[in-house]
């Protein structure tokens, strides 16, 4: 016994509490092997945040080179009416993006924006041409972007459709039947203060500026401080484990499909109110630019990770050029170029992002 056996000073009752080598060794293998683990974790939680610190100074670096190569090409650009046109202008952008955003980063993507835009726009002239009030063919407009998100939500969620693929369905759906309804022309709104939505100003601030600071406001909050957003990232991390862990994230990505669907629909009410008519090209410019903002910005087409501050940040960038670019009278087809460029670059960043971390 002796030989197999070591006796423990005794214990509370004086009994001897017998060890086993064997099952010592077993232990502190374990324990080593917990410890390893956890610093993998925390080596990959260091690297983590050294990425995220890397592309947001990254990102305020290139809108700084942005900023100053703009400001030495044109000498209106740092006018302050044309940062304030400007930001009225992107602010459509931002609204959506903010939106995109925590879509994205709940693991889907919606690219219907600009379609949502235009039918929104060509329901509320159809609707004001048939003699309703324009405030409430608005309110109707922004239900029906709403239902819009809805369908996507459905389509992708229960029905197991790629998010790609089925909001690339109903851009084409609904943007053809907005040209449709529409008759490819626009329809003169105006009246009982519609336009101060659009081109109303609060102490020289356009009204829209107002409405995306406080809708990135609240995506911000949401994202990080709420029990929501940290549900939102756990789903686009690992569907799976969020599941089991409780969370109801089939109804929390259809939450998120109504909820940029909405945000594309209140972009197309601004857009309708600042242009004081509806028509459907008023979404052509915002399908590439919503998600390019959102990529660029940091989140990851594979779920799970996303800021609302790189978002604003890239969304000031592509703001900036694009109003750099009509104050230089660029053609158009070259900012789409741009665009694109800047798009493709900002998926190869997050793939070497995943790489360094795996």
């Amino acid at each position: 016994m002796t030989e197999r056996y070591a006796l423990a000073p005794p214990g509370p009752q004086g009994s001897p509490d017998v060890v086993d080598p064997v099952a010592a060794a077993k232990t502190g293998t374990d324990l080593e092997e917990e410890r390893r683990a956890t610093e993998r974790e925390r080596r990959l939680a260091r690297r983590r945040r050294y990425v995220a610190q890397l592309q947001g100074e990254g990102l305020i670096g290139v809108l700084a080179v942005v900023v100053v190569i703009m400001w030495l090409s044109s000498p209106y650009f740092l006018t302050s009416a044309n940062l304030l046109t400007a930001a009225s202008v992107v602010s459509v952008l931002g609204v959506m993006a903010v939106f995109e955003t925590l879509l994205v980063i709940g693991g889907e993507i919606d690219i219907s924006v600009g379609s949502v835009m235009a039918a929104t726009s060509v329901l509320i002239g159809v609707l004001v041409g048939a003699g309703f009030d324009v405030w409430l063919a608005a309110g109707i407009a922004f239900v029906f972007s709403g239902v819009v998100g809805l369908l996507n939500g459905i389509i992708t969620v229960y029905f197991k459709v790629n998010s790609l693929v089925t909001t690339l369905g109903t851009y084409s759906i609904f943007l053809g039947l907005a040209y449709a309804l529409s008759n490819t022309t626009t329809v003169s709104i105006g009246g009982q203060g519609f336009g101060v939505l659009g081109s109303g100003t609060v102490a020289t601030i356009p009204v829209p500026v107002f409405i995306f600071i406080g809708v990135w406001v609240m995506g911000a909050a949401v994202a990080r401080q709420t029990p929501l957003g940290r549900h939102i990232y756990a789903t686009g991390d690992n569907y799976d484990s969020a599941v089991r862990s409780g969370i109801q994230a089939d109804f929390l990505r259809v939450g998120l499909f109504i909820a940029i669907a909405l945000s594309s629909g209140l972009a197309g009410i601004i857009v309708t109110s600042e242009l004081g008519a509806s028509a459907p090209q008023v979404g052509d410019p915002y399908l590439l630019s919503v998600v390019t903002a959102v990529i660029l910005g940091g989140a990851s087409l594979r779920g799970g990770r996303g800021r609302m501050l790189g978002t604003l940040v890239a969304v000031a960038i592509l703001g900036v050029l694009q109003n750099g670019f009509a104050l230089l009278q660029f053609s158009t087809y070259l900012e789409d170029t741009v665009l694109g460029c800047l798009l493709i670059l900002a998926v190869l960043t997050d793939r070497l992002v995943r790489r360094a971390e795996q």
